[in-house]
């Protein structure tokens, strides 16, 4: 079994936080002169693959210019696309990522945007196919702790025997955000384990939304 906790997050320095401030307006002055228009196209059917790999590639280098954060773009909840930069789970890169969504424009008919992964609609039915391994949300079973006003899990997967390890760990964080969404995991999961050996109390994963919607109830 291996676990994973964030910690606490250590602030920028003046000079970095400038850096990632000046990298945040060029994005954004891209975006709205360019690049909205050009993933408002390609995602709503005008395109060829080459050319989404192309913005994939421009929005990766606009990404990472800023910090170390990692993007994906989706269906919406008011507009018609969502384009999503996150931290990725990384506590120093939470800062830099709300001051992105900060310097965003207004939401349109075409775009939101937002700073965590968005909860999987009928994530129980979700499929992750990660290499050679494709992984079935349904299946993955999770142990709880609860402790101040948080929850522990272990995550288990019939598919972690055939794994190494950090595929496991890369697992066990992709199902939870997209059952959960990342900013629920940010807010309620604390420690997080993974074991190929599936806990005698263990539950279904999907049976951690019912948990989750209780602490968010109580806070």
């Amino acid at each position: 079994m291996t676990s994973s906790d964030p910690g606490s997050p250590q602030p920028a320095s003046p000079e970095q936080r400038a850096r990632e401030d000046a990298a945040i307006a060029d994005f954004w002055a891209w975006w709205t002169s360019t690049g909205r228009v050009w993933a408002a196209r390609l995602f709503d059917g005008d395109g060829d693959p080459d050319e989404l790999n192309a913005l994939a590639d421009d929005l990766t280098a606009r990404v990472t210019a800023i910090a170390d954060l990692a993007f994906e773009t989706g269906q919406g909840r008011v507009a018609r696309h969502m384009l999503v930069v996150t931290a990725a789970g990384d506590p120093d890169l939470r800062d830099v990522a709300a001051r992105w969504l900060a310097a965003a424009p207004a939401p349109d008919d075409a775009f939101e945007y937002a700073t965590g992964r968005q909860p999987v609609p009928d994530a129980e039915h979700l499929v992750i196919e990660l290499g050679e391994w494709p992984v079935a949300l349904g299946e993955a079973a999770v142990a709880l702790t609860e402790e101040a006003g948080k929850v522990h899990v272990v995550v288990s997967h019939p598919r972690f025997s055939q794994m190494p390890d950090d595929a496991r760990g890369q697992v066990a964080f992709l199902v939870l955000d997209a059952l959960l969404g990342e900013e629920a995991v940010e807010d309620y999961i604390g420690g997080v384990s993974w074991s190929p050996v599936r806990a005698p109390d263990a539950v279904a994963l999907t049976d951690l939304v019912a948990v989750v919607d209780r602490l968010r109830a109580r806070s």
